[in-house]
Order: C-alpha cells, then sequence, then structure tokens
C-alpha cells in the first residue's frame, strides 16, 4: 500500500490546495472529443452549452480536475445525460468532476494518464470558506450517485460517501487492473489529525459499483493524448 498511499496523498494535497478563484475548467475540441479539465467553476454550464451548439462531440473526456462548485456539477453532469453522451477520466477526477463523470451513458477509465494516477473521487458536500460538511445537500448528492450508477452503488458507502465526518473525506474508484494482485481498487480516504487514514473496501471494484459502465480501458486517439500533455 506504500505507492498507493503516496498516490493519494499526493491527490489530497492537491484538492486541499485548490483555491475559491481557482479558474474555469478548460474546454478543448480535438476531433470529436471534448476535454473537460481543471476546476468545476460556476460558468462551465453556459460554456458547455454553447460549444455543444456548435461542435459535434461524441466523448467527454474528463482530465486533471479536483472538484469545484456542486451546484455547476449537477447542472454540467444533468445537460451531458440529457445529450446522451459517454464520459471518461484521463489522471484525476474528484469531487464535482466525479459527478459529472457519473452523468455519462458510457463511463471508462482511459489510457490519458497511467492507470496508478487514474481515478474518480465521491465525497460530501462542504463549504468552500471554511471546510464545514453541509449534510443538508447531502440528499441530492446521495440520489444522483444512486441513479447514475443504476443502484449499483452499496447504500452503506453512500451513506459514508455523502455524509462526511470531515470536508476530506472521500472515496477513490481506480480501474481494477490497477491491481494486479490483491485489493479490486474502491479506496475509502478519512482524515485522522494531520494525515489520512485509506483502507482498501474488500470485494469492491468501479465496475461493480456502477462507477464505470466499461471494463476495458478506453484506448485514446494520439491527437487527443498530444493535447493533454499540454494542459494541467
Amino acid at each position: 500500500m506504500g505507492t498507493l498511499r503516496r498516490i493519494l496523498l499526493a491527490a489530497l494535497a492537491a484538492a486541499a490546495a485548490l483555491a475559491p478563484g481557482a479558474r474555469a475548467m478548460e474546454l478543448r475540441q480535438v476531433g470529436d472529443t471534448l476535454v473537460m479539465s481543471g476546476a468545476v467553476d460556476a460558468s462551465d454550464l453556459v460554456r458547455l452549452r454553447n460549444h455543444l451548439a456548435t461542435h459535434a462531440v461524441k466523448l467527454v473526456l474528463l482530465h486533471e480536475s479536483p472538484g469545484g462548485d456542486l451546484w455547476s456539477g449537477y447542472q454540467v453532469g444533468n445537460r451531458i445525460r440529457e445529450e446522451g453522451l459517454p464520459t471518461a477520466v484521463s489522471g484525476k477526477c474528484e469531487s464535482a468532476c466525479g459527478l459529472i463523470f457519473l452523468a455519462g451513458v458510457e463511463r471508462s477509465f482511459s489510457d490519458g494518464r497511467p492507470l496508478a494516477r487514474t481515478m474518480v473521487g465521491l465525497h460530501g458536500a462542504h463549504a468552500a470558506g471554511t471546510g464545514q460538511p453541509l449534510p443538508e445537500l447531502s440528499p441530492r448528492m446521495a440520489y444522483m450517485i444512486r441513479t447514475m450508477t443504476g443502484r449499483k452503488y452499496p447504500d452503506d458507502l453512500l451513506q459514508r460517501t455523502v455524509y462526511t465526518r470531515h470536508a476530506e473525506d472521500i472515496v477513490y474508484a481506480f480501474h481494477p487492473a490497477r491491481y494486479a494482485a490483491g485489493g479490486r481498487g474502491v479506496v475509502e480516504c478519512l482524515k485522522q489529525e494531520v494525515n489520512f487514514k485509506c483502507s482498501m473496501l474488500p470485494g469492491l471494484d468501479a465496475l461493480g459499483i456502477g462507477v464505470i459502465t466499461n471494463p476495458e480501458v478506453l484506448g485514446l486517439p494520439e491527437d487527443v493524448k498530444d493535447a493533454l500533455q499540454q494542459m494541467s
């Protein structure tokens, strides 16, 4: 678990360092793939609507996003589901980004980043300024996760995911192929006094809990991979 711990701690540190004024997601069209990268912002829904009105999109690729504005995550996700678009993930996709990813009618991990650094993270709502958990927002989040995963997301895990004790508590889903032996790729990280305690949840994997629908790693075109190298 040493390598896993280092990867997860780096991801958690990056999310904690995200400033409230971070810029909006970068939207970049490459062929028929729309790459969405960076923090989720209140302007993203309008920008996505405008983009879809003028571009033919067949895949939404979420790339290296620490999450951000919860309302925008819901709305962007709803628009993607309404359009009947599949989603894929490249690198880290946490929080509001994870909700957007779940909105895809088909969902895949891609080879845009190594599987060891590709993950979908879900956690409860909290106030951006204080980090105070906001349990009053949890029922809607639970409904979305349950619905988008086809009710495969386990009820007990769902409760722990959306009703977090600490704002930085998070559940990560990796691709099952990430682990050749031992563990299946669903990891719960709970904030301790200083560090995190991360535990592999036995018997659970991203496909079984409905986070992904495609068991294969999605191979991306070379021009998309080239674009990813130029983005954050």
